[in-house]
């Protein structure tokens, strides 16, 4: 008697156990809470770094990636002040998350004599922008930290409407 009278409570609960065990996991895959692709933070980086037109060799050159974690790689100017970052891609679920709304903050810097930055690229990136056009100017950097950065407007290849404000040394 005492099964009888528990026998329907028990289904009713392991029914919405069931469910709500279900439909969290279709929440969950439909909002992209669980599933992580690859996601590219950065285009790799071709530059050459100069002073005063010279080239600028055996400097540190620093780029930082953030996307809500920050990325940090580091390289060293070649005689020809001549400098390159590998693409930087890693696995997350943000982008097919409909909730995320960060941006990738790209900035290759390097340090000046008082170890204070000097900043030779520094853009903002929504996950979902034209970043081909920023792609073909990553390729061919050339900087000259004797002067100070600059604000450009850049258009979008394929949307002239859309822009990326960027603030470099290189010119553009």
């Amino acid at each position: 008697m005492l099964i009888e009278r528990f026998k329907l409570p028990m289904l009713i609960a392991a029914v919405a156990l069931l469910i709500l065990f279900t439909t969290t996991q279709v929440f969950a895959n439909m909002f992209g809470f669980f599933s992580k692709e690859e996601f590219e933070l950065s285009a790799s980086v071709e530059g050459r770094l100069l002073y005063e037109e010279q080239p600028v060799a055996g400097k540190k050159v620093f780029r930082k990636l953030n996307y809500g974690d920050d990325y940090i790689d580091e390289v060293t100017t070649g005689t020809d002040g001549r400098f390159s970052f590998p693409e930087k891609v890693i696995k997350t679920s943000k982008p097919s998350n409909m909730f995320d709304n960060e941006s990738v903050i790209q900035h290759i810097y390097t340090l000046d004599e008082n170890a204070e930055e000097v900043t030779i690229w520094a853009v903002r990136v929504f996950p979902y922008e034209h970043k081909d056009t920023l792609t073909e100017y990553l390729n061919d950097l050339v900087c000259d930290i004797a002067h100070e950065p600059q604000t450009y407007d850049i258009a979008a290849k394929e949307d002239k409407q859309h822009t990326f404000a960027v603030f470099t040394t290189c010119k553009l």
